[in-house]
């Protein structure tokens, strides 16, 4: 059931989700590309010897508001096609739980912005071999950079699902969503409570995977509250 579902989402997908998944990593590294471009000595001769640390630092700053954004986006391309065509009460009465639909839809997103991790991750790499620094590449480094910001940042996936879905009028999700990546950009290392600072992977402890965890626990449950929430609500 849930694999019929998932097919059904992928075939309303509109492209615009496609292009927002490879949009924003080429964002990113247009982003560095300029920064590189323009003060590549400066960064040389201010920030520290390790060029691949420097590199991964600012590709993080602008990697953490670009998927909360993008998590806004996508969340409400997901909801919206339903709620243009008024299509929710006919999709409700066909033989499939509301929860299961419920998680097909973030199944769908959740896997179009791994995809867009997989990309920054392959893209990180390409970035910085093409200095051809002569230290070694901190594999390591460049896999906890790219996919642990994403696990991070779970939370605020099932958050803007459940705001996109159940509010018909996407102004307000997508107000917040934005909000939130702006509060991000300028919250690098802000407290544990706030979830829109977990995807920078900055803490006290110096230890990113408490984000890890939190994310995938606390996203976990958002997700559920909001299952249990829509298999309630009176959907028009």
């Amino acid at each position: 059931m849930m694999l019929h579902l998932l097919r059904a989402e992928l075939k309303k997908s509109p492209l615009g989700m496609w292009i927002l998944v490879f949009l924003g990593p080429i964002g990113i590294f247009a982003l560095q590309a300029v920064n590189y471009g323009v003060r590549f000595d400066d960064w040389l001769k201010l920030q520290t010897d390790d060029y691949w640390l420097q590199l991964l630092s600012q590709i993080n700053i602008f990697l953490t508001p670009a998927l909360l954004l993008g998590i806004a986006l996508l969340a409400s391309f997901i909801a919206t096609t339903e709620h243009h065509t008024n299509a929710w009460r006919k999709l409700l009465t066909l033989p499939v739980s509301r929860t299961a639909v419920y998680a097909s839809k973030f199944i769908l997103v959740a896997t179009m912005l791994f995809i867009s991790t997989c990309v920054t991750w392959v893209g990180t790499f390409l970035f910085g071999s093409f200095f051809q620094w002569e230290q070694a590449i901190p594999y390591q480094m460049i896999f906890t950079n790219s996919f642990y910001p994403y696990f991070a940042a779970l939370p605020i996936l099932a958050l803007q699902l459940w705001l996109s879905i159940t509010i018909p009028n996407q102004g307000f999700p997508l107000t917040f969503g934005i909000i939130g990546s702006v509060v991000s950009l300028y919250a690098y290392g802000g407290p544990v409570w706030l979830p829109w600072t977990w995807p920078h992977l900055e803490n006290e402890w110096n230890i990113p995977e408490l984000y890890v965890v939190l994310g995938l626990f606390v996203g976990a449950m958002i997700l559920v509250i909001g299952m249990l929430d829509f298999s309630r609500r009176d959907v028009k």
